[in-house]
């Protein structure tokens, strides 16, 4: 099944997509029941916004493709950072790059939203525990990150406003272990791979961190990116494509 997020009368409503349409529902399908209203939408006539627009939580992957090590130790357990929900952004809203951030890239990611309360969950029922995936791009200010400017935390590399586009769709029947990504930087790949060169799977992943962090309803889990990631400007773009889940654009401005 296919939701969508997108602007209403009354701030913002949720929809079942079949098709080019939009069966609006009562409320959030995200850990709890809904019913259709009745009431139907033009896909292409909707607004569409970030699926969960203020994650309780958002932890990411760091070093979960081989290809992204770069010259570091491949981990021995999956090594989650934070992500603040501030950075959150649906399609198509611009990605606000602050003067002095200098380098900063796109990151192309599946991303999993959390469907029930998970607490030291055992791998083999993790999934059950998904409610759906979304496309997600992390957004990284690599001067912050390493080297002689970076912050001893990435609060701001990872977490500045605008700096975590989400969406457009979430969907729940996929295999989150066999969707190929691409990333494009104005409209040229820069990133390509199968989420079968994951690391840590998605099951493995949250398995872990259920043991010391319990996720909620609405709870993201970004899986990681690979390759190298090319940077991002002022006045150019940058677009998620995931196989089966959707294409996230998202333009880009100076703060």
């Amino acid at each position: 099944m296919k939701f969508v997020r997108f602007a209403s009368s009354y701030d913002a409503a949720y929809g079942i997509v079949d098709g080019e349409t939009v069966k609006e529902i009562s409320n959030s399908p995200i850990g709890q029941g809904y019913s259709e209203t009745g009431a139907t939408h033009e896909l292409k006539e909707i607004k569409v916004l970030a699926p969960v627009p203020r994650p309780g939580k958002m932890l990411c992957l760091a070093l979960n493709y081989g290809s992204h090590l770069h010259g570091a130790d491949r981990p021995d357990r999956p090594q989650p950072f934070y992500k603040n929900n501030n950075a959150i952004i649906g399609p198509g809203d611009p990605i606000k790059l602050p003067a002095d951030a200098g380098t900063v890239v796109g990151e192309s990611e599946l991303v999993a939203i959390i469907g029930r309360r998970a607490s030291n969950v055992s791998e083999e029922e993790a999934l059950e525990y998904v409610f759906g995936y979304t496309c997600g791009n992390d957004v990284s200010a690599r001067e912050w990150q390493s080297g002689a400017r970076a912050d001893t935390q990435w609060w701001r590399a990872k977490s500045s406003d605008t700096f975590g586009p989400t969406g457009p769709f979430i969907v729940t029947d996929i295999d989150p272990q066999n969707v190929n990504i691409r990333g494009l930087v104005n409209g040229v790949e820069g990133q390509k791979c199968h989420t079968s060169e994951m690391i840590f799977t998605t099951a493995q992943a949250i398995s872990y961190i259920s043991r010391y962090v319990t996720l909620d309803p609405g709870d993201m889990l970004w899986t990681g990116t690979s390759g190298t990631t090319p940077p991002i400007t002022p006045g150019g773009d940058v677009t998620v494509e995931i196989e089966h889940v959707g294409i996230l654009h998202n333009p880009v401005e100076s703060a």
